[in-house]
């Protein structure tokens, strides 16, 4: 905002700094006012790690009512991995980004095949699990584990940005391995877990992407970018235009109320779930029923599908059939589902 002179950034943490997080004050403000997660209650290997890889690119209001549950479903990789990976993108079914649901059941597996069951408690040992990364190796090695070692996500990249007035570029190598460097020197070597949460929990409900609550700040003191929060972090602006793929859907019935679907291919977007067919030649008499549009913004794209249901003498031959319950119940993609049910009230209604 330029309202005041613009302190140069450090090339490491400050003394100052360090003596602010070893005085304590950000854990006593995570004590006091930490949310009360399931995961942080029950902190064991399997649910941290569960609880992770749900929380990736998903906001925590939408994991909270579908943790425990799943947890119940699946209380350890031996129980998941032989449920079958069907059973666990079912489960997952409406959490999104269905690729990490693929990845837990392979770690899983891998679990269960060379690890006896149980989860490493090694940071390093963590990152050769499938779809598991520095940032998640880190936190389940700290929250679960107690091992001393820093981890950086959006969160803390904003955090350790601003108190370091950090304004130069941070999602190239340089700027990531700045990020790191920092979050391993800053952790508190007695409580790692509670640091690397508490980090987290600060960036999320005070220091904010937009309208940080600076006052209310534990490490207000030494932080260098209270005055110019709008220009940190330095981040790569997203395209305001993003492509959009578009695509059709048929929602089949017979006489019965059964209804057709398929199984998508094992590579590319959504594979191996549940769908409804996207093309479809009417070999008989089709009483339509209703059409349906559903758009979902997907992570560098929208999808919009155009749906239509007809009612069928007999449905079509190589396909799965069931029941509308049966076909939600096998975990087709949230966008899919919401058409369905977008569809099925076009046509009870109208």
């Amino acid at each position: 905002d330029g309202s005041a002179p613009y302190p140069p950034p450090m090339t490491s943490p400050s003394q100052e700094l360090h003596q602010a997080f070893k005085n304590g004050s950000l854990l006593d403000w995570y004590d006091d006012q930490r949310r009360r997660l399931p995961w942080r209650e029950d902190p064991r290997p399997w649910r941290v790690l569960v609880s992770e890889l749900m929380l990736q690119q998903t906001q925590v209001r939408t994991v909270l009512p579908r943790f425990e549950p799943f947890m119940d479903q699946f209380p350890s990789p031996a129980a998941m991995a032989a449920a079958g990976e069907a059973a666990v993108l079912s489960a997952w079914a409406g959490l999104g980004y269905y690729r990490r649901a693929r990845a837990l059941f392979a770690i899983a597996e891998t679990l269960v095949r060379d690890f006896g069951g149980q989860v490493p408690g090694d940071a390093e040992t963590l990152q050769g699990l499938a779809g598991v990364g520095a940032y998640t190796a880190g936190a389940v090695a700290s929250i679960a584990f107690n091992q001393v070692v820093g981890l950086v996500d959006g969160n803390v990249e904003r955090v350790l940005a601003r108190l370091l007035g950090e304004r130069g570029p941070l999602r190239n190598a340089a700027g990531q391995r700045r990020l790191w460097r920092w979050a391993h020197e800053l952790v508190d070597d007695t409580r790692p877990g509670d640091h690397n949460q508490a980090l987290m929990e600060l960036g999320a409900r005070v220091c904010r992407p937009v309208a940080p609550r600076c006052e209310a700040c534990p490490l207000r003191g030494p932080c260098l970018g209270q005055e110019h929060w709008r220009l940190i972090p330095n981040l790569p602006k997203r395209p305001e235009v993003v492509p959009v793929l578009e695509e059709d859907r048929f929602l089949l019935f017979d006489r019965a109320g059964r209804m057709a679907w398929r199984r998508r291919p094992e590579q590319g977007l959504y594979a191996k779930m549940a769908d409804l067919p996207d093309q479809w030649v009417a070999d008989s008499p089709a009483e339509p029923l209703g059409e349906a549009l559903v758009e979902r913004r997907l992570t560098h794209r929208l999808l919009r599908l155009k749906g239509r249901a007809f009612r069928l003498e007999a449905l079509p031959v190589g396909l799965e059939s069931g029941s509308v319950d049966d076909f939600l119940g096998a975990g087709p993609p949230r966008a899919v589902a919401l058409l369905v049910e977008e569809l099925i009230q076009s046509f009870e209604t109208g």
